[in-house]
């Protein structure tokens, strides 16, 4: 993003302490961030400080932390490793947090499968740059 230069016009931490746009965040949705707390191109602690920061100025702001996932774990892995997907389960909940016959489907879906072989996801791990 242009490195430090241009920090105060792109990051969102900075973004939402603008005066300019303080009467504008108490409307926004409520929002819903995921942080792999192993993600070594952006740390979680930033996402602990832009949740802070959305609160501060008057959002709802809810951070959930996966412990040990890396930047692309939640994305892209997960999903093809099949199975139980905690990033999926959790925006399915939110999704449908007024609707208790569509939790209790959630609930009784079956596993999803496997898409690709763990080695490859293991592989793709090790050179992911994220």
């Amino acid at each position: 993003m242009e490195g430090e230069q241009s920090l105060k016009k792109f990051s969102p931490e900075l973004k939402v302490q603008d005066p300019c746009i303080k009467d504008s965040i108490p409307l926004l949705p409520r929002i819903i961030l995921f942080h792999g707390t192993g993600d070594y191109s952006i740390p979680s602690t930033a996402s602990e400080k832009f949740a802070d920061a959305l609160k501060e100025a008057g959002a709802s702001a809810e951070l959930i932390l996966y412990d040990g996932k890396t930047h692309t774990d939640l994305f892209v892995q997960d999903p093809l490793r099949g199975g139980k997907d905690d990033l999926f389960d959790h925006v399915l909940a939110t999704v449908h947090s007024d609707d208790s016959d569509a939790l209790a489907k959630d609930a009784m879906a079956p596993p999803r499968r496997r898409l690709v072989p763990e080695i490859l996801l293991k592989i793709a791990n090790n050179i992911s740059p994220f």
